[in-house]
């Protein structure tokens, strides 16, 4: 399995972010922010009374898929919906991913090889994902 040192640098969830860093983040208004949070698509860490609105990093995550899914059209609570469905797909994906990962191979600077493992415990064929000029393509190779 392919080594991910930064994957463990630091704990993601310590991560705090103000409204107003929130907003230049995502684009998304402090006003906007509150609304949202009035109704309940989002949650601000709890605050002494007075405090000014905190974030942690899976709120911001969410925050950004929403503000994603409306500029792709969607109304505020379809957006809301799949943002959500997004934050309960990413973990499994990416512990998918993790576990499955051998190599990045770069063979120039527009193309790459993602060695996923082997198709079954047989270990005769590789899963490889092609990244060629920007497409996207998988590659069943024999072991050699």
């Amino acid at each position: 399995m392919l080594e991910t040192p930064m994957s463990n640098m630091f704990d993601t969830d310590k991560l705090i972010f103000g409204i107003g860093q929130v907003s230049k983040i995502t684009g998304v208004s402090s006003r906007q922010l509150r609304y949202w949070e009035q109704q309940n698509y989002i949650s601000a860490i709890q605050q002494k009374k007075g405090a000014s609105r905190q974030y942690s990093m899976h709120t911001l995550i969410k925050i950004a898929n929403i503000q994603r899914f409306l500029r792709k059209g969607f109304t505020l609570a379809v957006a809301v919906e799949k943002a959500v469905k997004v934050a309960r797909e990413s973990p499994i994906i990416r512990d998918f991913v993790k576990s499955q990962l051998n190599e990045v191979r770069f063979e120039s600077d527009d193309r790459a090889v993602i060695d996923f493992g082997f198709t079954d415990d047989s270990k005769k064929q590789h899963v490889l994902g092609i990244i060629d000029h920007g497409k996207t393509s998988f590659k069943i190779e024999d072991e050699s």
